[in-house]
């Protein structure tokens, strides 16, 4: 092997062992080009401040031993205004706590498991401008690179990640700067269009996006009119390779499928309106073993003009979400002698965290 080669091998290696990844918060949000809601001014923007986020590990997909190098955020890409950066003198520390983001208190320091690392700083940065047509953000994206890499460890524990502004250049007020923030994300997706009813339309299913401690909803529109309709839903399957309806009940014409598994599955029953419209809900139980659950449906009518005297809609499918599994606890006044501030809970923004 020349020197040449010798060197390329090593260089390609090298490369290879740095390679960076970008963990996003929470973990589903991969998914998610657009949150429906922003953060206003919160970590940076408050003004002469200390702002606490603690985030649920649960929601990070960064492995137990790697180092993370920057903390980015997106903006909030539903807001059309520029919202202008303001230089100011900032801290960053992380740590960890065993609080979640449920009993996270109020107190700044109690809910650091051990004392927290500088990561960044103190030191003069300016965010970049959002939303500004003269200077784009790379996907939206803006990153801090930390003077000190911290050590992904979190052995049971959450992470904390404090932002102490000591002064702005504004005169330590605060300022609008909205990034992107998460909520729950609860996917949706349908299956092939139902089949005719006696009146000429197609009974279209409709279903919401949902999550513990929300209801289920679902509608029918454009079904028979004033007809008997049959909810049927599967709790934990989600919908499967349509076969035709006429296998169960005979005479039904071949173009109504079966959409969704028959196992475990439950009915409801109702009846459609004059314009043949018919809605169903119920309540989620408030609790995360109810989140990630899929939930496939599909609704039946009597039609007694229709071959076998029986319609059905397409199927639906939607996938609970769970909120957000982040607090931030926030207050105004010099961050030295600022030790209790205001709880945001089931509230954070959208989090990069770049690792390796």
């Amino acid at each position: 092997m020349n020197n040449l080669t010798i060197k390329l091998s090593s260089l390609l290696l090298c490369s290879a062992a740095f390679a960076q990844n970008v963990a996003i918060f929470p973990d589903e949000y991969v998914d998610v080009p657009e949150g429906p809601f922003n953060s206003f001014n919160l970590p940076f923007a408050k003004g002469v401040s200390r702002a606490q986020c603690l985030y649920d590990t649960v929601d990070i997909d960064i492995p137990s031993g790697n180092t993370i190098s920057k903390i980015g955020f997106r903006e909030d890409g539903q807001t059309t205004f520029t919202d202008n950066g303001v230089a100011m003198q900032i801290e960053i520390r992380m740590g960890w706590s065993t609080y979640d983001h449920q009993s996270m208190t109020t107190n700044f320091d109690n809910n650091y498991d051990a004392p927290p690392v500088t990561v960044f700083g103190p030191a003069i940065w300016t965010p970049p401008n959002l939303r500004d047509p003269a200077n784009p953000l790379p996907n939206g994206e803006l990153f801090i690179t930390l003077d000190t890499p911290f050590s992904y460890v979190p052995a049971g524990r959450n992470l904390v990640v404090e932002y102490r502004i000591t002064g702005t250049a504004n005169g330590g007020a605060a300022f609008t700067y909205r990034l992107d923030r998460a909520d729950f994300y609860s996917p949706i997706s349908y299956g092939a269009a139902g089949c005719m009813h006696s009146g000429g339309g197609v009974p279209n299913h409709v279903v919401q996006p949902t999550r513990p401690g929300l209801s289920w909803s679902g509608s029918i529109q454009q079904g028979p009119a004033n007809a008997p309709a049959f909810l049927a839903i599967n709790v934990g399957l989600p919908l499967g390779t349509p076969f035709p309806l006429s296998t169960v009940f005979g005479g039904v014409s071949p173009t109504c499928t079966i959409q969704m598994p028959l196992t475990n599955t439950e009915l409801f029953g109702g009846s459609t309106s004059s314009n043949g419209s018919a809605n169903w809900s119920f309540v989620i139980p408030n609790d995360n073993i109810f989140a990630d659950m899929t939930m496939s449906s599909q609704v039946f009518f009597f039609d007694f003009f229709s071959p076998g005297q029986i319609v059905i809609s397409n199927g639906a499918e939607v996938k609970t979400g769970v909120r957000t599994r982040c607090s931030i606890v926030s207050a105004n006044g010099q961050p030295a002698s600022t030790t209790t501030g205001s709880k945001s809970q089931w509230y954070g923004p959208v989090t990069l965290f770049e690792h390796n």
